[in-house]
């Protein structure tokens, strides 16, 4: 299976990935599988990887430019690829991608919980780890619920340096990555990297 995933900036990413570590030790006799290292994304298809990297690139729009992912909220899932994600705002933007990738691509479009962005996956054998993550970021003051300007609805931001008053409620996709998803997570490949610059 090959997923195309919407991701942020390097310097939105690393910041991005201080939330994604546990606030506190966890046990020791946690599943392998669980709290593995991936990349922030937002993931917009998940095709066979029967097709080849020039027919993935033909099928997205040739003018692409950044999106903005806004956080919505944070959610406590049930599945391990969703163990805990934010639910991100379905912009205009994000659902005509996520309509016109498939159609072209001849794919139907099975992405669960579009649009979000995974802070950890943690095994179903750990599921009480799942609230754990998010209480412990609650309690360490790394969470604000409540509205962003120039943000309609919900949001959620999340304070990315823990030593300063840095708060992210949002981040820019920049570039479409190609993902070769088999296996573990931690031994995924990265196949293609395509730059978002409209």
């Amino acid at each position: 299976m090959v997923s195309l995933w919407l991701v942020p900036s390097s310097e939105d990413a690393e910041q991005f990935m201080t939330i994604m570590i546990p606030p506190n030790s966890t046990s020791n006799n946690l599943s392998p599988l669980s709290y593995p290292r991936f990349h922030p994304h937002v993931t917009l298809a998940s095709i066979p990887s029967t097709f080849s990297l020039e027919r993935i690139r033909a099928a997205l729009p040739i003018a692409l430019k950044p999106l903005r992912i806004v956080f919505e909220s944070l959610v406590i899932g049930d599945h391990y690829y969703r163990s805990v994600y934010l639910a991100i705002q379905l912009t205009e933007e994000l659902q005509e991608l996520h309509r016109a990738f498939h159609k072209a691509i001849g794919v139907k479009a099975t992405t669960p919980a579009f649009p979000h962005c995974s802070m950890a996956y943690i095994a179903n054998a750990d599921a009480g780890e799942r609230p754990k993550f998010v209480d412990d970021l609650r309690a360490s003051g790394r969470v604000r619920d409540g509205l962003c300007e120039g943000v309609r609805g919900r949001n959620v931001s999340l304070k990315v340096v823990a030593e300063e008053d840095t708060w992210m409620s949002e981040w820019e996709a920049k570039e479409v990555w190609v993902v070769d998803c088999s296996g573990q997570v931690e031994g995924w490949k990265v196949l293609d990297k395509i730059p978002l610059r409209g």
